[in-house]
């Protein structure tokens, strides 16, 4: 096999990171801007590193217009390719060690799975990558989703809010009305209700269930915490939302033995920012699905 000389080198197109992760975050968020969100960049750098990295390509790899942002022909088959050469980095720098710097993750998810899945997957993660600090943001599914888009957050866990939210679905949990065991419904008043701010997607799906079966309702309380929540159903006044993975001791699941409507089960899924580069990243990704896997059924 004849080896490459030095004038043939001197030919390959020098392919750096900054370029080819550009690249791919344009073709992953669909723009610059929010590509130059996510990468913590000015529109302009963006814009200029995909540039460079077209003419050393000697190839367009975008079509744009003052609309429109589609891949060509040629960025399709090269964005195959640039995940593979920036993955193998990636790979290839966590083996080396290079780097002894501590390496922050911003990761999101609402503060009552927060209860379920951290201590488990903290304890996996931590141990086999001490060099990674896990910064937790406990927030609603909708804030932790407009963080991830702001580049605020690198990774969320959170519950799908609509089927073309770009998440990967990880499993479901049954949501159920529950109450304290001590809580009378009383059929001559409307039902009170402790939910959710309106963001909430289970608060949503459960009002409309409602209304559809003719029930009279009103929300009593409101609140973002769970164990805001956990506190106002305790006084045996109200009802509420719940996750059965999580239904407290001493409350009761209510349901069509009380002419309560079903409700629909709540989809988890995570989010990842496109601009995730270190090969660590994708560990907490994996120690993250094994840990929901663990109790809750995969989604088919």
């Amino acid at each position: 096999m004849d080896s490459i000389g030095d004038s043939d080198r001197s030919r390959l197109p020098a392919l750096d990171s900054d370029l080819l992760l550009a690249f791919i975050t344009v073709a992953d968020s669909g723009g610059f801007t929010t590509a130059a969100r996510y990468l913590h960049k000015t529109q302009s750098t963006i814009s200029l590193r995909v540039s460079t990295l077209e003419d050393r390509l000697g190839t367009r790899l975008l079509n744009r217009t003052s609309r429109h942002l589609s891949l060509t022909p040629d960025g399709q088959t090269f964005l195959v390719y640039a995940r593979r050469l920036l993955q193998l980095q990636r790979e290839a720098l966590g083996a080396l060690s290079v780097s002894s710097e501590p390496i922050t993750l911003r990761f999101g998810l609402p503060e009552d799975h927060a209860d379920t899945w951290l201590p488990a997957l903290l304890e996996r993660f931590s141990a086999a990558h001490p060099e990674v600090r896990v910064h937790i943001h406990c927030r609603m599914s909708t804030e932790l989703l407009d963080r991830l888009d702001d580049g605020s957050l690198d990774l969320v866990l959170a519950v799908r809010h609509a089927a073309d939210s770009g998440g990967e679905v990880v499993g479901k949990e049954a949501v159920v009305w529950a109450a304290h065991r001590d809580f009378q419904l009383d059929p001559q008043r409307p039902l009170p209700l402790a939910l959710f701010p309106e963001q909430c997607i289970y608060r949503r799906r459960a009002l409309q269930a409602l209304t559809e079966r003719g029930l009279a309702w009103q929300v009593d309380s409101t609140s973002q915490s769970p164990s805001g929540l956990r506190v106002i159903v305790d006084q045996a006044r109200a009802l509420t939302l719940c996750d059965l993975r999580s239904l407290p001791e001493h409350w009761r699941v209510l349901g069509e033995a009380e002419g309560l409507p079903p409700l629909p089960a709540a989809e988890l899924e995570i989010h990842r920012s496109p601009s995730l580069t270190h090969p660590a990243f994708e560990a907490f990704v994996q120690r993250l699905q094994e840990v929901i896997a663990d109790a809750v059924p995969a989604s088919s």
